[in-house]
């Protein structure tokens, strides 16, 4: 018998015992006789008009590409019926996961929006398979959070966010008698960070710095945080002295800080107690102990060094902010006993114009104090804020002979009075945050979508008292190359393009009490200089 008679006979039996109502109730078989009493040949065209019948089907349940067809679940079914509700009615078994910048939480929105699971989500025992799910697969989070990148458990215990900065600089010193500084493009600053939370209560900090050709730690810490109103800190740090300094290097709204900046610790190594919004948001303090060192990585005395600052804002309310609500006033100091070279040995205007200068061996050797109180304060796009520091430091005019003997106090005082505006109506609450623009730069429509501008005005000024210029052994510094006192004023432009990139566009005039040698000959001395400088700059 040839072999396609026998693949139909078999198939007409398999549907005959697995489906014999079809016959029946199919419109195109309905009037035949029983299969007994036809022809092979009237039996081989109802089997292909009943292939034809499954073909359809299976075209119909698989988009056209035809293939395997389930037998039915019931007596009481028809093909097209079974099709379609095998394929409406399967439960999905895999649940979506997540992927960068996505929390985990957003897999199953169903379920944050308080629908029920899906029975295909309940194991044999009736349990939730996310549930049983959650200790091995949801095991942490990863995206862009804060402005950076994170990652994060799923108990949010652990957090790790890479931070990032990045300032290129193009400096010009317009004075022509300046030899000493050249125009010059400079990576000001190039770091890569680490911060972490360990056990929701252990934070930690790594900042390098690789700017300037150099590579320095500028952080190091760890800081124990299981109250706000008291932690303790320890490693390298920023001290807690000076408010300008505590403004964090990629908010500073000038491209550099004012002259007295150059004396206060910046990063020391040590250890601190602090905290912060006491009494409902209304006072911070700290108080560290530290090696003494401005920036220093390594200890030159036995001596240590007490910082301490203390901030307060009276009017801060919450709720109901005010033209005083931001006011904040404070005062922080230092007291130490310093045993080493004299540090800094020059002075510089904030765009590093040299204008004075220890002699070689000058040694600071006896009790050095510093005072700086300061008073801040912001209203919608306007922020203002002032320091005034002051220092007092034992100095030995050399290492050895006569002149060794001598010890010399020295008195130092300077401010700074610094003015922002921010022109295209965004508001600021403190200097140590982001300037997030109301409408992000768009280059396609730069004038519907311009970012964020910023004015800036500042005004500093340094003094020491002329006793460094004494005659004799006694002199500390030459007068003939050097002035005691410097007064900047630095005009500023800064566009905010968004919240991670700014240009900043710097102007700063100096002068000097006394005419300061920055090129050779007598036309080398002048008594003021110009200087510029623009940066791009780029943080995460």
């Amino acid at each position: 018998m040839p072999h396609s008679r026998i693949r139909t006979r078999w198939l007409l039996g398999a549907v005959l015992l697995f489906h014999p109502w079809t016959l029946v109730d199919s419109p195109a078989l309905a009037q035949e006789p029983a299969p007994s009493q036809a022809s092979v040949a009237d039996l081989e065209r109802r089997v292909r008009e009943l292939e034809q019948i499954i073909r359809r089907m299976q075209a119909d349940r698989q988009g056209g590409n035809p293939g395997p067809l389930p037998l039915p679940a019931g007596p009481q079914t028809d093909f097209a019926g079974t099709a379609a509700s095998q394929a409406d009615s399967k439960p999905s078994t895999t649940e979506p996961q997540p992927g960068p910048g996505r929390p985990e939480d957003s897999a199953a929105p169903d379920r944050d929006a308080g629908q029920k699971p899906r029975d295909g989500d309940k194991d044999k025992d009736g349990k939730d398979k996310d549930k049983a799910k959650d200790g091995a697969e949801k095991t942490f989070t990863a995206g862009w959070k804060d402005d950076a990148f994170a990652l994060q458990s799923a108990d949010k215990k652990f957090y790790l966010r890479f931070t990032g900065q990045i300032q290129a600089d193009y400096r010009s010193f317009l004075e022509e008698a300046d030899r000493t500084d050249i125009d010059t493009f400079l990576i000001r600053r190039a770091r890569f960070g680490l911060e972490a939370n360990m056990a929701n209560y252990y934070e930690f900090r790594l900042l390098p710095d690789f700017g300037q050709g150099k590579a320095v730690v500028q952080d190091a810490y760890m800081n124990i945080h299981y109250w706000d109103a008291f932690q303790f800190e320890v490693g390298k740090f920023k001290q807690p002295l000076s408010y300008e300094q505590l403004i964090q290097d990629r908010f500073v709204p000038t491209a550099e800080r004012s002259l007295i900046d150059q004396l206060v610790p910046a990063r020391d190594e040590g250890a601190m107690i602090h905290g912060q919004n006491l009494f409902c948001g209304k006072l911070d303090w700290a108080v560290a102990v530290s090696n003494g060192e401005i920036n220093g990585d390594a200890d030159t005395n036995e001596h240590k060094d007490v910082n301490s600052r203390v901030a307060f804002r009276p009017f801060y309310h919450k709720d109901c902010p005010s033209l005083l609500n931001y006011l904040q006033v404070g005062v922080s100091g230092g007291l130490g006993v310093e045993q080493e070279l004299v540090s800094p040995l020059t002075l510089r205007t904030p765009l590093t114009v040299p204008w004075f200068q220890f002699n070689p061996g000058v040694r600071a050797d006896g009790l050095r104090w510093r005072l700086s109180p300061e008073v801040s304060n912001f209203y919608r796009s306007i922020g203002v804020c002032a320091q005034y520091y002051a220092e007092e430091e034992k100095l030995r005019p050399a290492l050895a002979g006569p002149a060794s003997r001598l010890l010399i106090d020295v008195p130092m005082e300077g401010f700074y009075v610094l003015a922002t505006y921010l022109v295209t109506g965004e508001e600021r609450t403190t200097y140590s945050a982001p300037v997030k623009p109301l409408r992000p730069f768009d280059p396609c429509h730069p004038w519907a979508c311009p970012g964020a501008w910023e004015l800036v005005g500042r005004v500093s000024r340094l003094e020491l008292d002329d006793r460094v210029f004494a005659t004799g052994l006694a002199r500390l510094a030459d007068p003939t190359r050097f002035s005691d006192a410097a007064t900047e004023m630095t005009l500023g432009f800064n566009w905010y393009l968004n919240a991670w990139v700014r240009m900043q566009m710097n102007w700063e005039h100096a002068w000097f009490d006394r005419p300061v040698q920055l090129g050779s000959g007598a036309g080398g001395l002048t008594r003021d200089s110009d200087a510029l400088v623009v940066r791009f700059q780029i943080i995460f």
